[in-house]
């Protein structure tokens, strides 16, 4: 029956419409479960890839800090190899520019040359104990500037040196005591003296007064030829010495007899520190 055939066709054209409206469902279906379960994933990487920087303060951009604090930009102010007196630098040669060490080095000033000073080394070479040729000359200095040592037994052995100081004033002061400096390039060198008295020698001295209101000044650390015919203008006589002794208590030139009975007229000092009596009289020639 063609009623049974022709059924047949609207069925097919049925199914097929039904097909269609499921796939379209099916669509739907997908699509929304790709925006439920897959968008939020990748919108959510997103958001975590934005935050795996550092932190950019307002006002501009900065380099992250690097490994152990330390800052990412080199610090400023340090030396570079580029600048004089670091790293390598140049050879140092005439009219070069920049350079290490070598350059400062040969570009640096000379030292002045300082001359020799013969006295002050003659100054300095002396020691406390040696003994030296050296006298006052009663004209108000000494026989020499240039202090040589002698053997201490010599005739010309005049003086003792009992130190050596920076200053005359940290010497000692007494009779038969004095002192010699000199200064050299800011430095002075004081050589402290000790007369040393021998007998048969004579010193000049002053008198004043006769009898028994005579004086007699000695100028202890003066040297003079005992016959000399003239004398400082500050002295007037030539004194003689007659003995050089350990000094007695309350020693005085009545110790100085060198005979029973002696009438020679004696000027005595204690000297050496008040350990030696030093007895004199005036030359007679």
């Amino acid at each position: 029956m063609s009623s049974a055939s022709g059924g047949a066709a609207p069925g097919t054209g049925g199914g097929t419409a039904e097909q269609r409206q499921r796939g379209i469902w099916i669509l739907v279906a997908a699509a929304l479960a790709f925006a439920v379960l897959v968008l939020p994933q990748v919108v959510e990487g997103d958001d975590k890839t934005s935050f795996a920087g550092s932190f950019v303060p307002s006002g501009g951009a900065s380099s992250p800090p690097s490994p152990g604090g330390l800052p990412g930009r080199a610090p400023t102010g340090l030396p570079s190899a580029s600048l004089p007196g670091y790293g390598s630098g140049g050879s140092g040669s005439s009219g070069g520019s920049g350079g290490g060490g070598g350059s400062a080095e040969t570009q640096a000033p000379a030292s002045p040359t300082v001359a020799p000073d013969p006295t002050a080394e003659a100054y300095q070479a002396v020691s406390p104990g040696d003994c030296l040729a050296v006298y006052d000359t009663g004209y108000g200095d000494y026989n020499t500037q240039m202090p040589a040592p002698v053997d201490c037994g010599a005739g010309k052995a005049f003086m003792w040196v009992s130190a050596v100081r920076s200053s005359g004033g940290a010497c000692p002061q007494g009779p038969g005591q004095n002192y010699m400096a000199y200064t050299s390039g800011g430095r002075t060198t004081a050589l402290c003296l000790t007369r040393q008295f021998k007998v048969g020698y004579c010193l000049l001295a002053e008198q004043t007064g006769s009898g028994q209101q005579a004086r007699m000044n000695a100028g202890l650390m003066t040297v003079v030829d005992c016959e000399a015919k003239r004398v400082p203008a500050r002295y007037n006589r030539i004194l003689h010495i007659t003995g050089v002794y350990k000094a007695p208590a309350n020693a005085s030139a009545a110790n100085c007899a060198r005979v029973q009975g002696d009438r020679t007229y004696y000027w005595s000092w204690v000297v050496n520190d008040g350990r030696t009596l030093l007895c004199t009289m005036v030359y007679q020639g």
